[in-house]
């Protein structure tokens, strides 16, 4: 039986601030889509969770997009991410999400975080087209 692990919507979030934190975005700062692709691979999270996490924290108006591909912090984004990186006292909630991103680091293997090369990204983009071309009521 192939058993799927459900991933709570705030471990993306975690992995997200974790992410902004290391590539050092501040508010005023614009973070490129391949920056961030660059430094997700780290998480261990899959490529496709980058994009939940960029919508989750852009519905909580903690990024705005100014621009196609690009993400900047808002001042509440700031905020948290201050936060999310200075926690001295973790709740329940803090502990379970860097328990969780712990143990997916430790089970992806070591080669899988570096990058893709141009043959895998165009392989990958053609199984998107033909994913989109296959729903329903899609021409």
């Amino acid at each position: 039986m192939n058993v799927m692990l459900r991933v709570d919507d705030s471990i993306f979030e975690y992995a997200l601030y974790d992410v902004l934190n290391a590539l050092d975005a501040r508010q005023e700062t614009v973070v490129e889509l391949e920056a961030l692709r660059s430094e997700w691979r780290a998480t261990g999270l899959r490529h496709t969770d980058l994009y939940l996490a960029l919508d989750l924290l852009t519905s909580a108006e903690s990024l705005v997009s100014p621009s196609p591909g690009a993400w900047q912090l808002t001042e509440i984004g700031a905020e948290r991410a201050a936060l999310v990186a200075s926690v001295s006292t973790p709740t329940m909630a803090d502990q379970v999400a860097r328990s969780v991103l712990k143990l997916i680091k430790e089970r992806v293997p070591a080669g899988s975080s570096a990058p893709r090369s141009n043959m895998v990204r165009r392989r990958a983009a053609g199984r998107v087209r033909v994913r989109e071309l296959s729903r329903p009521g899609q021409f």
